[in-house]
């Protein structure tokens, strides 16, 4: 009915309408009217065809009217719409995504018992394996295939760690209590030689069940479960193959582990380097599986220059870089890249190596090169200043680290007149006169001839020569190319040998920068200082496994344990150890056991100064600086919170966060 009554309201409009402007209307449209309403009598609402008819019932004015309304009114539907699903959906991340990683080096060998010598394995074997414990992206220490923290014994000595039973290795075998048995009996074989076996040597480890395990230390060690992040081996994989063999294994590139991802494959050159890794989401991971699919390593020979790692990155071929040189940063920055600079326990320093050559073994010269050197200077011009000054290897943080501690500086002068009771110095002209004189001799002894006598063959006829001019000429110019402009003096020793060092360090251009500028300032000392450069990738197999240097010019790195045991005590002077130095000293022995024993925060504050006191006064190293580490990542990976790390492979630690696509969902607690 009401439908009729707005019909007729209408149809009265109308009249009313034409009466005004005086127009008769058609009998036609009288009986449209009728025929309408008689047609509505019965119903509700007019039908689709009666709609139909409304139009010619309006007038212009009036259809604008009702269309302006009808738009009015889908918007505001349109809008609400929007709202209600604005309101209840949200974005949130989703599996999918290829993530494809720049790194300068090359695996070698992808397990934990052998990583910790190569930074590019680490990075691996933390995406493969896991430990019993492990760090958060806030660096805390927090169980891994461990269930709880351990339970420890009243006197410090026992470890019990309960283990996940949940757990898979990446082919479906159960992880239990025999792997962990397995991976530390192999850790502590002498015919393995993992460089971890000095850290678990007189440890006892013991199965009490399937999913139970003990750690029984010899002496006390507070910051023991931070060493057992160390990845755990599946017995299963690896029981077959004996202790002579498990360093040449191919299982070590092609590992099975029980981390976040798994091995897919990997590609060769043709050398045989292997230039691609793959990885792919472990999907029965015991935690929360990682939202990117596939994690992919690609290997370069060298930052900058073509086929370089930043190249790639540039052009968008990969979508990170491990590591990021001060030097380069402009060269990565780009719209869609994020740095991340990241705090790392690092300090670079001139390791002293006193079992090398004798110059070093004279404590005054030691004071001498030392106290020669402007840290500020270097910091500036490799760094531009992003970094901190150190005088120590106890870094900010650390138990016993004192920001008034400073080395004692001196001025060139100084220094000469403290070497001159050691070595006479040499002019120039002096030394260039030496140098002539033993290529003369050289000379002479080419001529020399032997004689074959009936007594006998090899007897030397001395002959009394002349050198002629032109020989002599070019020996003088061969001479001068010798003599380095900037060296003022030379020192030389008692058998008139002149004074050298050289500096190795790894072929990068902070590190290179900074031995040129050690250099020059010791050259002010009359020492000749050369610099040998050796591939980054190169240097632990070439220089630190033999200790072939003089001075070593390196970057280590800490770790979130204050212990400096590994770095400083004499039974870690051969490889792998990291007493770089060759440094030996019981006093310091004996501070630095104590110091990993105690459990006073106090006494391991007091047993920490007195260490630096001592390593002051014995100068085996000259701490140079503490810079930071740059991360490059592509805008496309999101989830990335990491701010402080212990080690490069720290970046991973939330990597189960980290996501590249995305999907709606919906939040039924949305509005409430």
């Amino acid at each position: 009915m009401r439908s009729i009554s707005f019909l007729k309201n209408v149809v009265q409009s109308l009249k009313k309408k034409v009466g005004r402007s005086h127009v008769v209307t058609p009998l036609v449209s009288h009986d449209h009217d009728v025929t309408l309403i008689r047609s509505l009598r019965g119903k509700r609402t007019p039908s689709i065809k009666q709609w139909a008819m409304l139009p010619g019932l309006l007038s212009v004015r009036e259809k604008r009217l009702f269309m302006f309304s009808g738009v009015v009114f889908a918007c505001s539907l349109l809008w609400f719409g929007y709202t209600l699903l604005s309101t209840h959906l949200t974005t949130v991340p989703a599996v999918g995504g290829r993530y494809t990683e720049a790194v300068v080096g090359s695996p070698q060998r992808i397990n934990p018992l052998f990583a910790s010598t190569n930074d590019t394995d680490v990075d691996l074997t933390r995406l493969v394996y896991s430990g019993l414990m492990r760090h958060d992206n806030f660096q805390h220490l927090v169980p891994d295939l461990a269930t709880t923290p351990p339970a420890i014994s009243e006197d410090k000595l026992v470890y019990t760690f309960s283990l996940k039973q949940d757990v898979h290795w990446h082919d479906g075998e159960p992880f239990t209590a025999d792997d962990v048995i397995f991976t530390f009996d192999a850790i502590q074989d002498p015919v393995i030689n993992s460089p971890l076996l000095v850290s678990f040597q007189g440890i006892k480890v013991e199965k009490l069940d399937e999913y139970t395990v003990r750690f029984t230390l010899a002496e006390p060690f507070p910051a023991f479960p931070s060493s057992l992040t160390v990845g755990i081996l599946p017995e299963h994989v690896w029981q077959g193959i004996s202790a002579e063999q498990l360093r040449l294994s191919p299982k070590n590139t092609q590992p099975i582990g029980t981390g976040p991802y798994k091995f897919s494959k990997l590609l060769k050159d043709d050398s045989g380097r292997i230039v691609r890794y793959e990885l792919s989401r472990f999907d029965e991971w015991y935690r929360q599986s990682p939202y990117i699919k596939e994690f992919v390593f690609s290997f370069y020979n060298a930052y900058a220059g073509p086929g370089g790692a930043i190249q790639d990155l540039r052009e968008k071929k990969v979508d990170g870089l491990h590591f990021v040189p001060y030097d380069l940063r402009s060269q990565v920055a780009r719209k869609h890249l994020v740095l991340r600079t990241l705090q790392l326990p690092q300090y670079t320093a001139l390791m002293f190596n006193q079992s090398h050559t004798t110059v070093l073994k004279e404590l005054d010269v030691r004071k001498m090169l030392s106290c020669s050197i402007d840290k500020e200077r270097i910091l500036r011009e490799t760094l531009d200043n992003e970094g901190q000054i150190i005088h120590s290897p106890v870094l900010p943080g650390f138990p016993g680290y004192d920001p008034e501690r400073k080395t004692e500086r001196c001025d060139i002068a100084t220094a000469n007149e403290t070497l001159d009771k050691t070595y006479d110095r040499l002019s120039v002209d002096e030394y260039r006169t030496m140098l002539l004189d033993e290529e003369i001799v050289r000379y002479k002894e080419s001529l020399v001839s032997v004689s074959s006598t009936p007594e006998g063959e090899g007897v030397k006829e001395e002959r009394t020569v002349d050198v002629p001019e032109d020989v002599l000429q070019q020996m003088k110019d061969a001479i001068e190319t010798r003599i380095d402009l900037a060296q003022p003096f030379y020192r030389v020793d008692d058998d008139k040998h002149i004074v050298t060092l050289t500096i190795v360090t790894s072929d990068t251009t902070e590190y290179s920068q900074a031995a040129h500028i050690v250099a020059s300032m010791w050259q002010e000392l009359g020492i000749v200082t050369n610099i040998s450069l050796v591939p980054a990738k190169d240097i632990s197999k070439q220089v630190l496994k033999e200790r072939n240097y003089d001075v070593l010019l390196y970057g280590m790195i800490v770790g979130e344990d204050p212990d400096q045991y590994a770095f400083w005590h004499s039974s870690q002077v051969n490889f792998p150890g990291l007493n770089l130095s060759q440094y030996s000293n019981k006093e310091i022995d004996s501070i630095l056991e104590d110091a990993r024993e105690t459990t006073d925060g106090e006494a391991e504050i007091a047993l920490y100064i007195k260490f630096q006191d001592q390593l002051q006064d014995d100068i085996p190293a000259v701490f140079l600086y503490m810079p930071t580490y740059t991360y490059a990542l592509s805008d496309i990976v999101q989830g990335f919170d990491v701010s402080r790390i212990s080690h490069p492979a720290d970046r991973f630690n939330n990597i189960e966060s980290w996501f590249i696509k995305t999907k709606k969902v919906w939040n039924r607690h949305a509005g409430s």
